[in-house]
């Protein structure tokens, strides 16, 4: 499974909201991490730009992984992955490999005579004296994070506006790596799989209209019209019918043992508005989670026509669930569409990535460099904790 090595698609969504040249003016004391000869020119990451991607990724990661300060220590960093890795070393290799892509968009950027916009370029300075200001100086905002409202603007957002501008350039209406209908098809067929379910809430029923169809639930646009939502009205069961549920789940393995048809079993008794509504399958990433971990675990190694010999609990949930033939296409169609909005970008990522990885052979990484930086002992921002702070409240209220 890919790491995921472009800037692109690790950028801090922490630190969106918080670089006006594109060459790094580096200081003294830099030396350079890795670097790649093309065309008769070299490029280069320096030691400064290193320690900066670390910091601002060490953040990303940290807010992704709920890791507060008090968290951030050397046995944390120590924890063995399923893989038999370190957080450090897994996290460690992934920024390097974003690193080496970063190198490689630097040449991709020169060698097309692509630039950054003066508008951009504008913005980002506006964008230092702002945030400065909003932490109190220049000073301030070093403590708070790590690095300068400067660095971050110079430097890294330089990094990702180069990213952006090779892409576009890439897969435009001329360019090389312009996505086709073979490069949509191969990536449906090669990375997603499909499965139907029958899901059985045991703590309460769906509520149906006078001709007996459920009822689906409503809920606010971002202009404040009622819209349907996507799930259905419920209300709790009684301690009777939740011992009637109880007994629903082996008839329904009983009815399909005997050769009634999955989609009818759906129709008939599934409380999930994904499962009715998308009754030939829900077409998901093979290396994804299917509604939940457990499910996930439990159903990976089903073959096309297999169900589930028996109910996976989740979530006061009861689940069957079988694998079925990816429906040719389904990200064209139009039932599906709400669903695959991002599979264009997904494919052009994918396609983006592969190529930039074409280049990785040729740089030439110092590792006694390398190796004088580890994410334990890279500085983590104050933001860690605030995201925190952020992420628990939110927690408690949708809990109340």
């Amino acid at each position: 499974m890919k790491k995921g090595s472009l800037i692109l698609r690790l950028l801090a969504a922490a630190l969106v909201a918080c670089l006006i040249i594109s060459a790094f003016a580096a200081c003294g004391s830099a030396k350079t991490l890795m670097s790649v000869t093309k065309d008769g020119k070299t490029y280069t990451i320096s030691t400064d730009e290193f320690s900066l991607l670390m910091k601002i990724k060490k953040l990303d990661i940290c807010c992704s992984m709920l890791v507060t300060r008090s968290r951030d220590t050397a046995s944390y960093w120590a924890t063995t992955t399923d893989d038999g890795e370190t957080y450090e070393e897994y996290y460690k290799n992934l920024i390097l490999e974003q690193t080496k892509s970063i190198l490689v968009e630097k040449y991709l950027f020169d060698v097309n005579g692509l630039s950054i916009s003066s508008d951009k370029l504008a913005g980002y300075k506006s964008n230092i004296k702002t945030q400065n200001t909003y932490y109190g100086g220049k000073g301030a905002y070093k403590q708070y994070f790590g690095y300068t409202a400067a660095d971050y603007y110079n430097i890294y957002m330089m990094m990702v506006a180069r990213s952006e501008a090779v892409v576009d350039f890439l897969f435009g209406e001329n360019g090389s790596q312009k996505l086709t209908a073979e490069d949509l098809e191969t990536y449906y067929k090669e990375n997603y799989v499909g499965y139907q379910f029958i899901m059985l809430d045991m703590e309460n029923k769906v509520k149906l209209d006078e001709e007996g169809n459920r009822i689906i639930a409503k809920e606010e646009d971002s202009e404040g019209n009622e819209v349907d939502s996507d799930s259905y009205e419920t209300e709790a069961l009684t301690d009777e019918e939740k011992e009637t549920k109880q007994t629903l789940v082996q008839a329904i393995l009983d009815e399909l043992a005997e050769g009634a048809s999955f989609e009818d079993m759906i129709a008939k008794y599934s409380d999930a508005y994904y499962s009715v509504e998308f009754p030939e399958g829900m077409f998901v990433l093979k290396d994804g989670t299917f509604l939940s971990t457990t499910i996930t675990e439990k159903i990976k190694d089903l073959e096309i026509g297999e169900y589930t010999e028996e109910a996976i609990e989740s979530n006061k949930c009861q689940y069957i669930v079988k694998r079925v033939e990816l429906k040719d296409k389904v990200y064209e169609d139009e039932k599906y569409l709400e669903l695959f909005e991002e599979y264009e970008d997904t494919v052009k990522y994918d396609k983006y990535e592969n190529y930039i990885e074409t280049f990785f052979d040729d740089i030439t990484v110092d590792e006694a460099v390398a190796a004088e930086y580890t994410v334990a002992d890279t500085y983590l921002s104050k933001y860690a904790d605030l995201y925190y702070q952020q992420w628990w409240s939110s927690y408690l209220s949708s809990s109340s």
